[in-house]
């Protein structure tokens, strides 16, 4: 995109001097410094801070404005400009391309509310669309109604304005205007209803407009009164209609330079890496360590790779030597400090999969390396990209709830016979516990929903199956994929367990946080069925998880009431359909985009601090007869360092 854009302005600074104004306009939720928020037509773009971007590349100063919200101003400013609205009217503008759109222009300027999120309307009626005329408006109109109703009644705009597919609008126009206007005071003026003047261009003509409205101000100072008229807007609409198009594409030029990533430990979780190459941003796997003998056909089964096609080094010291620019790190969990130390220490940026690490001074070693050096560090906590868990904080942050005061996790671990116990997971000297590597993930969630972290813990568990089955079995030349079957079952069964066996098969914690919020966790590797459930109640309602990936449904109770199995409002859970693969794509991509342009992440090695330093302190209280732990503090000048994204 950007060499595009400088392909045009190139050109035009040379025949007209200084560019003053520039306005990108695009889908996804974008915040007031031009940072894409949220973007579910391309969900990559997901805290990518496109306007600092532009700006460092263009040289000029760029506005970011969501594609609807353009559109919306677009309508207004032109009728503005000929005295049909006032300057400072509210238009409401309603899109019915590609579902059911709203963008809203209160006292002439974008309103975007509090996140960013005014408008939003399709993450609560996603599924009311109108596609096909020929059906009728009844039934459409009605729910449309329903929809935007409150929110006319609420703004009671001056004019509302209506796109769609051709014909769209003339069709709709009369069913809604009658719908809306039975809802107004008998004595109230009727709102008033047009048709778009413009279509798919208005996003257009409101970029033109708002950067028009930057240029003003750039050279006279703040404009005031109404927006200035377009010149030549025929011309615009037919280039808009006519003119070169570019699809938008995750193919790379092949000039482009590419990362170069390596990749430690070539094991179950190893195929994360391959998601880099699908990135938009250009990497490639050029070298891989793996100490162990069968590493030539780890590395074909679980890189994809012709072993003779990359560099495969049994040390850290010879894969940095291999010149690569990013490191996955896949290794057993207590290998991960001084890997990942190492790494850092050699300028090589980290994705470190969960957990940061297995004791606590050496979680606080790997933050304390990472900021000393200033080489990037994210870890993998993919399920803060899980949408159930996007769209449970979603909904708390839009207050549909209230302030949150508790959060209750069940994690039924259908599967943990053979995920846990035959192999390095179910030993201490490895692992520490599964209420660090297992929990250690929705530990890190309860936190990001309560936009908090775990002060105090006691927790309570046992080794109280597993232990019991006598069939053992060494499979040091085995990955997970090589024993799991679902036909396991019932856990007694269980054949071919690792020899040793010293962590806990069903834990439970109680958290308190340092907000106030109270929180539980429970944990059992024996279960029939493998999910995980979330409560979280607040001061105004509660919702809860039913499944947690895609035809699982998130419920919403915030009405006073007896026994409701439905709740008041349901939501389905999109994606995720495989597990986590899909959130595996999007945290790869956000990793990348971190390195490459510093943008803004989701995930934060400090969160990943707290969870395991949480999970610990559970798994010592646990063992000690439950005794009552607090969570340590971390020196202030860490904490800085990484709530400001790496930087000091």
């Amino acid at each position: 995109m950007v060499r595009h854009i400088n392909n045009f302005l190139l050109p035009l600074r040379s025949r007209h001097g200084e560019v003053h104004g520039i306005t990108c306009s695009t889908t996804g939720t974008v915040d007031a410094d031009g940072t894409i928020l949220r973007s579910d037509q391309v969900p990559q773009w997901a805290g990518f801070p496109l306007r600092r971007h532009l700006e460092a590349q263009l040289g000029f100063p760029v506005r970011v404005e969501n594609d609807i919200n353009a559109a919306a101003y677009g309508e207004y400013a032109m009728r503005a400009a000929a005295g049909q609205v006032a300057p400072d009217d509210d238009v409401l503008y309603l899109s019915l391309d590609g579902g059911f759109l709203t963008g809203l222009v209160l006292h002439g300027q974008i309103h975007r509310g509090h996140t960013s999120n005014a408008g939003e309307i399709a993450d609560i009626v996603g599924g009311l669309r109108y596609d096909d005329p020929s059906t009728g408006t009844g039934r459409w109109a009605a729910q449309a109604v329903t929809a935007v109703g409150l929110m006319c009644l609420v703004v009671d705009p001056r004019l509302i304005v209506v796109s769609g597919p051709r014909g769209a609008a003339a069709d709709v126009i009369p069913e809604l205007s009658g719908r809306l206007n039975q809802l107004r005071p008998v004595d109230a003026p009727p709102l008033l209803l047009e048709a778009s003047r413009f279509r798919s261009a208005a996003a257009s003509v409101g970029a033109l407009s708002l950067a028009l409205t930057d240029a003003d101000a750039a050279l006279v100072g703040a404009p005031g009164g109404a927006p200035e008229p377009l010149r030549n807007l025929d011309l615009l609409l037919t280039t808009h209609k006519e003119g070169q198009r570019t699809l938008m594409s995750n193919e790379l030029p092949p000039d482009s330079s590419e990362l170069r990533v390596g990749v430690v430990g070539v094991g179950a979780r190893a195929p994360l890496a391959l998601n880099a190459e699908d990135s938009r941003i250009p990497a490639r796997i050029v070298a891989a360590c793996e100490p162990h003998p069968l590493a030539r056909e780890r590395v074909r089964d679980r890189l994809k790779r012709d072993p003779d096609s990359i560099t495969i080094t049994s040390s850290v010291a010879e894969l940095i030597e291999a010149g690569i620019d990013v490191a996955f790190v896949t290794s057993p969990d207590d290998t991960h400090a001084d890997i990942t130390c190492e790494l850092l220490e050699a300028g090589v940026a980290v994705y470190l999969e969960k957990p940061l690490a297995i004791h606590l001074d050496d979680a606080t070693r790997i933050l304390a390396t990472a900021e000393r050096t200033g080489t990037k560090l994210y870890v993998g906590h993919n399920m803060r990209h899980m949408n159930v868990v996007r769209r449970m904080r979603d909904l708390i942050r839009e207050g549909r709830i209230g302030e949150v005061k508790a959060i209750w996790c069940r994690h039924f671990v259908g599967s943990g016979g053979d995920f846990y116990f035959k192999d390095w997971h179910a030993t201490r000297e490895h692992g520490t516990g599964l209420l660090l590597q297992k929990a250690a993930h929705d530990i890190d969630v309860m936190h990001w929903l309560a936009s908090s972290h775990t002060t105090e813990v006691v927790g309570m568990g046992d080794l109280m199956v597993y232990d019991k089955v006598t069939d053992r079995a060494d499979h040091s030349d085995e990955l997970m994929g090589d024993w799991y079957s679902i036909d396991n079952w019932p856990p007694l069964s269980q054949r071919g367990l690792i020899e040793v066996i010293d962590v806990e098969d069903l834990s439970m914690v109680l958290m308190r946080m340092d907000s106030g919020v109270l929180a539980s966790y429970q944990q059992c590797h024996f279960t029939p069925d493998y999910w995980r459930n979330y409560t979280v109640i607040g001061t105004e309602g509660r919702i809860e998880n039913f499944g947690d990936g895609e035809g699982g449904v998130i419920k919403l109770w915030n009405r006073r009431t007896n026994y409701n199995p439905d709740g008041d409002e349901q939501f389905p859970i999109l994606g995720d359909a495989e597990g986590h693969s899909d959130a595996d794509k999007l945290i790869v991509d956000e990793f990348l985009r971190f390195v490459a342009h510093g943008a803004k992440t989701d995930t934060n090695p400090l969160g990943a601090w707290y969870s395991v330093a949480a999970g610990i302190q559970a798994t010592e209280s646990l063992r000690d007869g439950s005794t009552p732990r607090e969570v340590p503090g971390l020196p202030a000048d860490l904490i800085s360092y990484f709530q400001n994204n790496q930087t000091k």
